[in-house]
């Protein structure tokens, strides 16, 4: 759980105020990191398969989710893990792709790790091998993927159930070995 704190507060804020300083976690973002990260079964994995988290309007979300995203993609420990970053539209869910990017290019050692695709919106560890992906809201295209982390942004304005049922209940049946996807809702 340690661990997990210790990468976010190495994540540097990516505008206003606080631009390029350090992201240090409020006890209550603390104590939602080391509750996901740190709760363990007997055999090591993670307790919690799915988080949902509601934060009202500015109070950091999306460097949250962002945080979380690459965490999974950088030091999770899992080799090509597949991250994904979903929402009610891909408009929606560049925007912590955005603030993610943004981190990397404020924290030397990530930005050398970092393969960055902006046309694609996407952010590959060179190291890991895994990669870190916002994607379209047809669910119909989401079948197949070995999802190791899945970052739901606005859940509420879903249309319906169908890209959160694919992204949660049939991606990441092979990745057991880390505990599977975890979705997080973060909702405005």
């Amino acid at each position: 759980a340690q661990r997990a704190v210790m990468f976010f507060e190495h994540l540097k804020h990516t505008d206003g105020q606080f631009y390029n300083q350090p992201f240090i976690l409020l006890d209550w973002e603390k104590q939602i990191i080391r509750d996901v990260y740190g709760t363990l079964r007997a055999d090591g994995t993670r307790q919690y398969k799915y988080v949902y988290i509601e934060i009202p309007k500015k109070n950091g979300k999306s460097e949250l989710a962002a945080g979380a995203a690459l965490y999974h993609l950088f030091a999770d420990g899992e080799r090509t893990g597949e991250i994904y970053g979903c929402a009610a539209d891909r408009k929606q869910a560049k925007i912590v792709y955005k603030v993610a990017r943004d981190m990397i290019e404020l924290v030397p050692a990530l930005k050398k790790r970092a393969r960055i695709t902006d046309s694609l919106k996407t952010i590959a560890d060179k190291v890991s091998g895994s990669a870190y992906e916002v994607l379209s809201a047809e669910a119909f295209t989401k079948h197949g993927f070995k999802t190791s982390a899945c970052i739901f942004d606005e859940l509420h304005a879903q249309p319906n159930r169908d890209l959160w049922d694919v992204m949660t209940f049939e991606a990441g049946a092979a990745r057991t070995a880390i505990g599977g996807p975890h979705c997080v809702s973060t909702p405005s």
